[in-house]
């Protein structure tokens, strides 16, 4: 058994390894549910991990995984405690982080309207975003906007994991990609 993760110990991207006892023996056991328990040891830091299955529970739970250091610092700290909210099945807190990382990049960006329906298309129209990834951020007010108020619908874990992904690419196309498109002409001469 293996699994990769980002360790709660060191916080770097690893695999678990099923740890051994003195005796030698594989740290494996079932429950009295039948599921299948292990002691997995991170190959960078060598701590335990409590493991469940393929990765249904962990304890420590593991670190999400980094935001791209090209997303300004205050948007990555709002996609980072989305990301830990998600990991430690806080969803509609996710999802309400989430939402929060799309209007702080439109503000970002200069959108002067006063609700996030109109800052989303005050993007488009602007040429940041396309009509497409205009809709990725409507899912995910959408999403994030039934987590923040009581009677909207429930946030599933999907929900969450979608409107996590969504606001992530989100990012990525407003900031990363034109980071890296900006340095690479820097480096042409171009």
């Amino acid at each position: 058994m293996a699994l990769s993760i980002h360790c709660p110990h060191c916080h770097e991207k690893t695999a678990l390894s099923v740890g051994h006892n003195s005796k030698g023996e594989a740290s494996i056991w079932r429950d009295k549910f039948t599921r299948k328990w292990w002691i997995g040891i991170c190959n960078g830091c060598l701590e335990p991990c409590l493991v469940c299955e393929n990765g249904d529970y962990i304890y420590p739970h593991p670190r999400p995984s980094p935001t791209d250091a090209l997303i300004p610092e205050d948007l990555r700290h709002d996609l980072d405690e989305a990301k830990l909210c998600f990991s430690v099945q806080c969803y509609r807190a996710s999802a309400v982080m989430a939402r929060r990382c799309v209007q702080q990049a439109c503000l970002n960006k200069g959108c002067k309207k006063a609700n996030l329906v109109e800052q989303i298309v005050e993007l488009t129209q602007a040429g940041h975003i396309t009509k497409e990834i205009e809709e990725w951020a409507t899912v995910v007010r959408w999403i994030g906007n039934d987590a923040a108020h009581p009677g909207g619908q429930v946030v599933s874990k999907d929900d969450a994991e979608d409107a996590l992904k969504l606001a992530e690419q989100f990012l990525h196309v407003l900031f990363v990609t034109p980071a890296l498109a900006k340095a690479r002409r820097a480096q042409r001469d171009k």
